[in-house]
């Protein structure tokens, strides 16, 4: 059943940049947003090639590359970010150019894999870490 009231001229909705792409278009940039605090993991000590990972808008696949980024804020502050590129499960053996995908703005916040922006809610998620490499063990005798 459909509402039929009206909003008020006052309730306006604001738009708000959710990623340097949008602001860069010129969309207000509310300037708010997350950082990895100084000597905390980052997304690249989060995840690794191999892993594979999911988001909140139902993609992902495994990882085969992280690259970090810098966006120069309209605060004057040089910001970090990272890149995951990741392919389907069913290609990360053999995979081509057009099976790349991209997870941009990614920003660590504790144990989370969020975007840059505050306004953008997206968020990664590692559901299947590779194994560490184990030791190497003498052999038995």
């Amino acid at each position: 059943m459909r509402s039929h009231h009206k909003q008020s001229a006052t309730a306006k909705h604001v738009w708000e940049a959710h990623s340097t792409y949008t602001a860069d278009l010129g969309v207000p940039d509310r300037r708010r947003y997350r950082r990895t605090p100084p000597g905390a993991p980052t997304v690249a000590d989060l995840v690794r090639p191999g892993d594979t990972v999911s988001t909140s808008y139902s993609t992902g696949g495994v990882v085969i590359e992280v690259k970090e980024y810098f966006y120069a804020a309209s605060t004057g502050e040089t910001l970090s970010h990272f890149t995951v590129v990741y392919v389907p499960p069913d290609r990360a053996a053999k995979f081509g150019d057009t099976d790349r995908h991209w997870i941009n703005e990614c920003v660590a916040v504790g144990d989370r894999i969020l975007m840059l922006f505050e306004a953008n809610m997206d968020e990664v998620f590692v559901v299947d870490g590779i194994r560490p490499a184990e030791p190497n063990r003498p052999e038995p005798y």
